[in-house]
């Protein structure tokens, strides 16, 4: 494939657009700043290079440029784009500059804190997460990549859907609901190993947050018994963060959604829920601030009408009562309130 027209002749209109955007953003010092000339010459080499070690090299200095500069993520944004998607797609089997890639997209939309300038500046950031995030086909091939067996690659992706959702929430959950097993291939991702488990739970919670459609789909492919399953692996209400995640995703699913919380009941049941709610002995007035959500969660639920077992209620009612006491003698858990 003749790689100079595709470095030439792609990068036209979103240049156009970025370019004019740096002007705005940074000033016109120019017809060329340093940073623009840097980026351009690595794009090339990896557009055109023909020693994959050349190419490889290119990359790495492009994305330690990017990560340090505002005007390289701008000059980037405006060039770079294409031909880093077109790595994406035609050099899958060269792992290392697939990598390469995604990282470099990922500082692309990572902000850069400066003191200088004024606080109302745009961030190139969130200018380049608008751009990546317009079109369905890049959100479709990013997703294409979560399967492939190599970790920093899945790692990077994950990375990279979660900055675009910081900036781009509504977008990307429309584009997600357009692809086939979107949903299906992220949920995956909640089996893979911790790191990149703990990454695709977070994705999941921005994905879900007051977006129905998505909420059902996600509740369909078994989210609960996927969520219970990392609590209990995490320590329970004696969890961590993980655990919180995994109680702000769920609070997401089952707030204001009577289908939910049905499916959740008899997806469920009470006996694992009374096994993880349950306080261990010893452990009064070590109450986290877990123990507090869970215990807003199962009181948010509708159980009338149904059979509930009196050993349910007892530990929900000690939880309860546990809880007020840790909010009043705690004002540091006073945070719980914002879910109410």
């Amino acid at each position: 494939m003749d790689r100079s027209i595709n470095f030439r002749g792609i990068a036209g209109s979103a240049g156009n657009i970025m370019q004019g955007m740096g002007k705005f953003v940074f000033g016109n010092e120019g017809p060329e700043s340093k940073e623009d000339s840097y980026v351009e010459r690595y794009l090339d080499r990896i557009s055109n290079g023909t020693i994959p070690d050349d190419r490889r090299s290119a990359m790495t200095e492009l994305q330690s440029l990017v990560a340090e500069s505002r005007a390289a993520q701008m000059s980037f944004g405006a060039m770079g784009f294409p031909i880093l998607l077109n790595v994406l797609k035609e050099d899958r089997e060269d792992v290392e500059l697939v990598r390469g890639a995604l990282e470099t997209f990922v500082s692309a939309l990572t902000p850069i804190e400066t003191s200088q300038g004024p606080k109302t500046e745009v961030q190139p950031a969130s200018l380049n997460s608008d751009l990546l995030s317009r079109e369905t086909e890049n959100i479709s091939l990013l997703l294409s990549l979560l399967p492939e067996e190599d970790f920093y690659v899945r790692y990077y992706t994950i990375q990279l859907l979660t900055a675009l959702l910081t900036n781009s929430l509504k977008r990307l959950q429309e584009a997600i609901l357009l692809i086939p097993r979107g949903i299906t291939v992220l949920m995956d991702m909640l089996m893979d190993r911790e790191v990149i488990r703990n990454e695709a739970l977070l994705l999941l919670t921005y994905l879900t947050r007051d977006a129905e459609e998505i909420q059902k789909i996600v509740v369909f492919e078994g989210v609960f018994e996927k969520i219970f399953s990392i609590i209990r692996e995490e320590g329970s209400s004696d969890g961590g963060v993980v655990v919180q995640d995994c109680l702000e995703l769920l609070n997401n699913l089952i707030r204001h959604s009577s289908s939910n919380q049905m499916l959740l009941k008899e997806t469920m049941g009470f006996d694992p829920l009374i096994a993880i709610l349950k306080i261990r002995r010893g452990s009064a007035f070590n109450f986290t601030q877990q123990k507090v959500l869970f215990t807003y969660l199962f009181f948010m639920i509708d159980f009338s009408g149904l059979y509930i077992k009196s050993s349910f209620l007892v530990c929900i009612s000690c939880i309860f009562t546990e809880a007020i006491n840790c909010v009043y003698l705690d004002s540091k858990s006073s945070w719980c309130f914002k879910y109410c």
